[in-house]
């Protein structure tokens, strides 16, 4: 949704404030009807209540053509509602008016220079942003093991193969992709408001690579493809398909199949989004057969702004059920997060983020023969520089530092409880 988030800043503070704090003539008319009726559709474009603003700026007009206090708010209300050629129509029928004042005509020639920027940017049917991300990494825990070779089961000990024991090496990392944006230049009308109609579609292909351990790289190549519609500084919502093939080692892991709906409600400063997972996982190994199934999961999350949207914090809650073929790999719990990034000086900002996770399993496990029961806990930091001044080699790049710790533990032994570090540094660029 980063391109969506973008697509929606419209600057139209400085046009409100010039053009409905500047009044072009101090009264439309004399007239108390045309009077209340101008006074409503003011309200109406105060409460940004478009429609009624506009069915009330045009009735006036019908009446009275000559009047160009109106013309200018009915051109910002049509500017509100996405109708630019509309909004363009009018204020060019007050500059060209030869009775406007001239603090007016520079009003006027700001206001359309501003509606020109923005139907020429937005009214570009299709925009295409590719990106490539490359770096290194090294990992404590390739293999998600145990520290320990020596395990009991119940009262009986046991001692593990050497390679089922935690593994750790270093790995190169690549990602490569390219977004698709799509303005249909549809509006949608939904009560007062007016909207647009997106289409939003990705490609992207991941792979890490270990040095010394081949059987567990990884690779991912995604598609996804939906539309999203957007009223703009108040909600957006959209929903996405998502199909992606991961191949382990050498070996193809299998296809997972998504649904996404998702929506948020814009608050001052603020947001709050409702989104849900639908996936469906196929395995293409027959040892992994028991772990096919449906994962579905739903939750809210928050997120406020602070010092100038300089400092963000955030946070959010997520329930899980996934019904695996084989119950003992099927499980029900929830998510809880939390996170801050900021600011942090010109070019640069920094991030930590918090997850807990509580996941308790449907079948007994056949090696312990009971339930398994499991707490997760994921902290993960990170730093973020843009190369951005005139004579940086790698202007326009990102260099990003993350690192990551996870520590699983569970109710049935060391079999299944672990620690893994994870950190990575990597070069990434839109272009």
């Amino acid at each position: 949704m980063v391109q969506v988030i973008r697509k929606e800043k419209f600057r139209i503070g400085l046009l409100l404030a010039v053009i409905v704090v500047q009044p072009v003539c101090a009264a439309p008319t004399e007239n108390p009807e045309v009077e209340a009726k101008f006074e409503k559709g003011m309200q109406a474009l105060a409460d940004e209540k478009l429609k009624s603003a506009i069915e009330a700026f045009q009735n006036i007009l019908n009446a009275d053509p000559s009047l160009n206090r109106v013309k200018l708010e009915l051109a910002l209300s049509y500017y509100r509602a996405l109708r630019y050629e509309d909004a363009q129509q009018l204020a060019k029928e007050v500059l060209d008016d030869p009775l406007t004042p001239p603090e007016v005509r520079v009003t006027v020639l700001a206001f359309l220079a501003q509606v020109k920027r923005d139907s020429e940017r937005y009214g570009q049917k299709h925009e295409y942003t590719p990106y490539v991300s490359l770096g290194i990494m090294h990992d404590s825990n390739i293999n998600v093991g145990p520290a320990n070779a020596n395990i009991r089961i119940g009262d009986i000990p046991a001692t593990l193969d050497p390679d089922s024991v935690k593994q750790s090496g270093n790995a190169g990392v690549f990602s490569a992709g390219l977004n698709h944006l799509y303005q249909s230049g549809k509006r949608v009308q939904l009560g007062e408001r007016t909207g647009m109609l997106v289409w939003q579609s990705a490609a992207n292909l991941y792979w890490r690579k270990y040095h010394d351990y081949g059987d567990y790289d990884i690779a991912v190549a995604g598609v996804s493809t939906g539309p999203a519609v957007l009223m703009l500084n108040h909600w957006r919502a959209s929903l996405q398909l998502h199909s992606e093939y991961l191949n382990l080692g050498h070996h193809t892991l299998g296809w997972f199949h998504s649904l996404n709906p998702a929506f948020t409600w814009q608050l001052t400063n603020a947001e709050l989004t409702w989104d849900a997972t639908y996936t469906h996982r196929y395995y293409a190994r027959s040892v992994d057969s028991g772990r096919e199934g449906d994962y579905v999961a739903t939750g809210l999350n928050y997120g406020r702004y602070m010092n100038n949207r300089r400092v963000a914090l955030t946070s959010g809650a997520r329930l899980i059920k996934f019904l695996a073929d084989d119950d003992q790999y099927g499980y029900k719990g929830f998510q809880l997060s939390a996170g801050i990034s900021t600011d942090t000086y010109r070019n640069g900002s920094a991030y930590a983020r918090a997850r807990y996770g509580y996941y308790d399993y449907d079948g007994k496990d056949p090696t312990y023969d009971k339930a398994r029961q499991e707490n997760e806990y994921v902290l993960t930091l990170g730093l973020s520089h843009k190369y951005n001044e005139p004579g940086d080699l790698l202007k326009g790049w990102v260099a990003n530092l993350t690192w990551e710790r996870t520590e699983n533990n569970s109710n049935i032994g060391q079999l299944y409880s672990y620690k893994r570090y994870q950190g990575m540094l990597y070069l990434s660029r839109n272009f």
